[in-house]
């Protein structure tokens, strides 16, 4: 079946802006758009609003998210089966915005990827710089898709569980047979590899737009994921030589003194969750993790007041004090000395492990604070790295992928019980309820994805 069938409402028109013209000029051909100058590629890479998607359905699964009784009638049935684990997500009457969103950034880049070296009226170095960014947006993509809708990554497996389709043209009607998790992570190193060989800016304008440092910080994540612990250590390294200013926090009156998105020098790379997942209730064993010195609370997390619908206890409050910088999960300066204790820490070298933990604390903690960690052991400093992984990185779904790969790994292994609206439901390690469901309307059309 083809591509097509659930597709074209998404991507066509495709529409794009640039400040030299007042339109631009496209020919069509059959079904397809045709781009002709290097300013219509540009002005499709800075396509802000379709280009930095995440999707977030995973968010609602995680362990960082709580619903309260009395909060869980006013939530939708795609909140209520995501939070439950369902096997069936959407009703026939609904998309999946996260799988939509995803495939349109990637339709975008490849369009990019396949057209701009022959557009006109642009120079070599600016093609090749929108040529190289559109490689760097395919990746994040795959990366939140394979994630999301295939198994976890196992080092000690040939990964060739089906996970979800690969496309690399800027074809409509494309086949959409899955392929294996271990073809999807190649391909986010290959597309990563890819961004770097052709001399992508080390510093962008903006921190919205692709750059080197965003390279390597993907590839640090990326091989996290894969349990490839020296190559993401060695790539979180590389990010931070480029990249390591972080927000002392002690120097905020209140929340609202957290900087707006292009001022944040923390983030490497803006990607964000979808907005209908803001406000989800945190929940209650992370919330208290956090201790009365630890300035990460008030600025992290908002009251349950402010959203809608309102609930006791708190949520991700970042986006209600500065809103530009959303739920963002692109990738930061914080994420890569989290993902450097944890790699070293695996790797033996506990005290640098707790060397990083420590230089991120120091700007998380109230004045004359003892702030500082210490560890005995390697398994101590590993404990250390990814407790404060989950602090940190609170409130933005990072915790469902921690969980999916730490299911691996007997020691960490963990099974979640939930009770919504008087049921008791379970998660047990490495279940199917970790993948979720390709929606049925998408296989109904394209059988190849049910296969």
């Amino acid at each position: 079946m083809k591509f097509l069938k659930f597709t074209l409402n998404i991507f066509l028109p495709v529409l794009l802006f640039n400040s030299c013209r007042d339109y631009v000029e496209v020919e069509p051909v059959g079904n397809n758009r045709i781009l002709k100058y290097t300013s219509d590629y540009r002005g499709l890479a800075n396509n802000y609003e379709s280009m930095t998607v995440a999707g977030g359905i995973y968010l609602l699964a995680n362990a960082d998210v709580e619903f309260p009784t009395t909060y869980q009638n006013g939530v939708s049935t795609i909140w209520g089966n995501s939070y439950t684990w369902q096997d069936k997500i959407y009703d026939p009457s609904q998309g999946d915005s996260d799988w939509n969103g995803l495939y349109k950034a990637i339709y975008y880049s490849n369009v990019i990827i396949n057209g701009v070296m022959s557009s006109e009226k642009g120079t070599d170095a600016e093609k090749k710089e929108i040529y190289a960014e559109a490689f760097v947006h395919r990746a994040f993509a795959y990366l939140q898709l394979v994630n999301t809708y295939g198994p976890q990554f196992d080092p000690k497996s040939a990964n060739s569980e089906k996970a979800v389709p690969i496309l690399l043209t800027a074809e409509l009607f494309s086949s959409l047979e899955r392929s294996t998790v271990g073809q999807v992570y190649d391909q986010i190193i290959s597309d990563l590899k890819s961004a770097l060989a052709n001399d992508i800016q080390d510093t962008p304008e903006f921190n919205v737009l692709p750059s080197k440092r965003a390279v390597y910080a993907l590839l640090a994540r990326t091989y996290l994921y894969m349990g490839s612990y020296q190559l993401s250590l060695d790539n979180a390294q590389k990010a931070l030589e480029m990249q390591n200013g972080l927000i002392d926090l002690k120097t905020f009156a209140s929340g609202f003194s957290y900087p707006v998105l292009i001022q944040n020098p923390e983030v490497i790379f803006s990607k964000t969750l979808l907005l209908t997942y803001n406000g989800a209730p945190l929940s209650t064993e992370l919330l208290s993790s956090f201790s009365a010195d630890d300035l990460r609370y008030n600025y992290y997390t908002a009251p349950g007041t402010n959203f809608y619908p309102a609930h006791t206890g708190r949520g991700f409050g970042i986006y209600t004090y500065s809103y530009t910088n959303g739920i963002n999960v692109g990738v930061s300066v914080p994420e890569m000395y989290l993902i450097a204790a944890e790699c070293s820490a695996r790797l033996g070298q506990a005290q640098n492990a707790v060397d990083y933990l420590n230089i991120l604390r120091a700007k998380r903690y109230k004045d004359g604070t003892a702030y500082q960690l210490s560890a005995a052991t390697n398994s101590e400093a590993l404990n250390l790295a990814l407790t404060e992984r989950q602090k940190e990185l609170i409130g933005r779904g990072f915790r469902w992928f921690d969980q999916k790969r730490l299911n691996l790994d007997p020691a960490y292994q963990k099974t979640y019980t939930r009770v919504f609206k008087g049921q008791t439901y379970t998660l047990a390690p490495n279940s199917d309820g970790y993948v979720f469901p390709i929606n049925q309307n998408y296989i109904d059309l394209n059988p190849e994805l049910g296969k």
